[in-house]
């Protein structure tokens, strides 16, 4: 049996994919795409090649291709057909210093990694390097990921990596004095925060006022911060479906929040759910989709 460090549970391999517990099931018990092995309760134990096979199969099928076409291919054929869709789409080739930070990170060599990173941020502007740089990066990333070329380790420690640079190696400037308060966070059982952590990069070199929560935050608790910091704005991402690991339905925490806010302050939304709902809100509210908008967003506020 394989060990702890290289076996994932149900739950864990739905919050590392994407795919939705059911989903996997029905691919598993209708397609025989996994053969999991199981513990002695009789609980699934998923490999890292179940892992990178799951996205594979996940991102063909939201291109169209049926699922019962491709389950039973191996890891290397589903690579393959996901190399010759980006062909295709004509992206397939990264721009240069994403390409070099991702063939070191391809070899391990981690401290060029950092060191490209770094030799980037201080050749550009920080917006233009949040943009031209890591946005691509994280894109290409995922490419990776869901091509086979990238396992689940790698990503993880370009993540951090990434995390690191946006988080602790930002030199903080004053916000201004008249500017937006904007509190940053993810609904309770939603961990994936990197986008997040990448607009409060944004909104804070633009010199908002900005207090970054993160993830997984109960309701209640972000109501009473929004409160207490006096926010005029709440950035809201949600990547996590009730159905995939989030505590509240996503409709019902927005509710929670539109009843329980100031009536001034403006929610903005962001993440996959947000494109998801049809959100009606009490108060003033925007979607976003891309990280551009939000930064044209934060200059109108700052005028």
């Amino acid at each position: 049996m394989e060990s702890k460090l290289t076996s994932y549970k149900i739950r864990q391999v739905v919050e590392l994919t994407g795919v939705s517990e059911f989903l996997l099931r029905v691919w598993e018990e209708r397609y025989s795409a996994f053969a999991p092995l199981r513990t002695k309760t009789g609980r699934r134990l998923y490999s890292e090649k179940d892992i990178l096979k799951a996205r594979s199969l996940l991102a063909l099928t939201q291109k169209g291709i049926r699922v019962g076409d491709i389950a039973h291919l191996h890891l290397p054929a589903l690579s393959k057909l996901l190399e010759q869709d980006l062909v295709a789409e004509g992206q397939s080739e990264a721009a240069p210093g994403v390409k070099k930070i991702i063939d070191h990170a391809n070899r391990f060599n981690w401290q060029e990694v950092r060191n490209l990173i770094l030799k980037e941020r201080e050749s550009r502007k920080p917006i233009e390097w949040v943009l031209n740089l890591i946005v691509p990066l994280l894109i290409e990333m995922g490419r990776q990921v869901d091509s086979g070329h990238f396992t689940i380790a790698q990503e993880h420690i370009l993540s951090a990596i990434i995390k690191e640079y946006l988080a602790f190696h930002n030199k903080r400037r004053a916000p201004l004095e008249n500017g937006p308060r904007i509190v940053f966070a993810t609904p309770e059982g939603d961990y994936h925060d990197l986008g997040l952590l990448i607009a409060a990069y944004i909104a804070t070199e633009l010199r908002a006022n900005t207090l970054f929560l993160g993830s997984h935050m109960p309701k209640n608790e972000l109501a009473a911060v929004c409160v207490r910091f006096q926010a005029t704005h709440l950035l809201l991402s949600s990547t996590t479906t009730k159905k995939d690991g989030a505590k509240d339905d996503y409709l019902s925490y927005l509710n929670f929040l539109d009843r329980n806010l100031n009536s001034k302050l403006t929610i903005w939304l962001a993440g996959r759910n947000s494109l998801n709902y049809e959100v009606s809100l009490g108060r003033a509210f925007k979607i976003f989709h891309s990280f551009e908008a939000f930064e044209t967003e934060i200059r109108k506020c700052l005028r």
